[in-house]
């Protein structure tokens, strides 16, 4: 079937996660404890279900895990740190080179274009220089669900209006992006430089500058 829309992920697929990383070592070490849970929740939660209202899910779960006092209390510590603190560590975060050239192509060539993200979009497209490219943008968590579940993919296919087998998803981590893509029955790409077999993949790319070449050879 004809691809009509690319999906991109945001972390790692539109900035370099060097970059993020970098720039968050202050914070890292600042709230380590917070953090180690943190990323231990998020691993948890994706193969939960069903699940209800995900931030709340989500706040139970570092709640037990940290031994806090109260659901609410465990929310309010993710808000600050999470969702107002951490997400201001992106300012000043530069796209990879030759993305726009990308985007400003695949816009020229009439195809749809939209975000998926496990975490919130919108200041991050901000903070990138990057909020006029889009026809839909969409954070995995209001689905109820992360990555690689098929309810964000079948979702951000929704609101473009495609189905899934009309959708390119382009994103950097093979297990969450490319797996759950192909599963929700999407054609997949990975930026990746590491060599080795992604058979769930439709083609890999190492840099921006390589990808209409393979867009295309994916597309006969």
């Amino acid at each position: 079937m004809k691809i009509r829309a690319v999906v991109f992920d945001i972390d790692g697929t539109l900035y370099p996660n060097r970059s993020m990383v970098l720039r968050s070592i202050p914070f890292f070490l600042f709230h380590m404890r917070f953090v180690g849970a943190f990323g231990k929740v998020r691993r948890e939660i994706r193969n939960a279900r069903p699940i209800d209202v995900f931030r709340k899910v989500q706040a139970d779960f570092l709640a037990r895990r940290m031994k806090m006092s109260s659901v609410s209390r465990s929310e309010q510590i993710i808000d600050r740190l999470i969702y107002t603190n951490w997400e201001r560590t992106f300012r000043g975060i530069r796209p990879f080179p030759n993305l726009r050239t990308v985007l400003d192509g695949l816009k020229e060539e009439g195809y749809l274009l939209a975000v998926l993200s496990d975490f919130p979009v919108e200041a991050k497209l901000s903070y990138l220089g990057l909020e006029g490219y889009w026809n839909c943008s969409l954070c995995s968590e209001d689905t109820g669900y992360l990555k690689p579940n098929p309810e964000p993919f079948l979702q951000i296919a929704e609101c473009l209006r495609v189905s899934p087998e009309e959708v390119l998803y382009v994103g950097n981590n093979y297990d969450y992006d490319i797996k759950g893509a192909s599963q929700a029955g999407m054609r997949a790409a990975l930026l990746s430089s590491r060599e080795a077999r992604y058979p769930e993949a439709d083609f890999v790319f190492s840099s921006y500058s390589e990808f209409f070449p393979l867009f295309r050879d994916c597309l006969l």
